[in-house]
């Protein structure tokens, strides 16, 4: 899947079109959000009780797992990211390309009996709380790390996501 712009949009509305167009404005937004991060990048923090932006990725990833995790019917567990920051990136793309993948084929009944399940605890949430949770985590971290680069001295390459596509 190119990320660089977005896919056209469902034709109809309904809940899983509705994910399935979150998740692509998502991918959309980590991918320009990270792309042609540098080393130094990955070191920035704008004060010392932030994480840095190699750390954002990490925690990026774990949300991406997650929502995978939840999309998959596959209890939630806490996976280490890949040590390299690009292959974060890239895994963390492809958790959410996956994602994706899995809600544009379901009904809103099947969307319905998602579950977060966390490995090892004898809970059970549904999947709005997968939108209010993790997902909107990860739109906030996506925010940071655009600011972050900038303020860092390396901005994010033209691109407009109301229309989803690179300028």
């Amino acid at each position: 899947m190119d990320y660089s712009s977005l896919p056209e949009a469902p034709t109809q509305l309904s809940g899983n079109t509705v994910l399935t167009r979150l998740l692509d404005g998502l991918i959309f937004r980590y991918y320009w959000a990270t792309e042609g991060l540098t080393s130094e990048d990955f070191e920035f923090r704008p004060c010392e009780s932030s994480m840095n932006i190699r750390e954002l990725l990490n925690h990026f990833h774990h949300l991406c797992n997650v929502t995978y995790c939840v999309l998959s019917d596959v209890p939630v567990e806490r996976i280490s990211p890949p040590s390299d920051a690009l292959d974060t990136r890239n895994e963390s793309l492809r958790l959410l390309s996956v994602s994706r993948k899995i809600t544009i084929d379901l009904d809103d009944a099947a969307l319905e009996l998602k579950k977060f399940r966390p490995k090892d605890k004898a809970l059970e949430y549904p999947v709005w709380n997968l939108l209010n949770g993790p997902i909107a985590d990860a739109l906030t971290h996506v925010g940071q790390i655009t600011s972050w680069r900038r303020i860092n001295g390396n901005p994010v390459y033209a691109h407009n996501p109301f229309l989803g596509k690179a300028l």
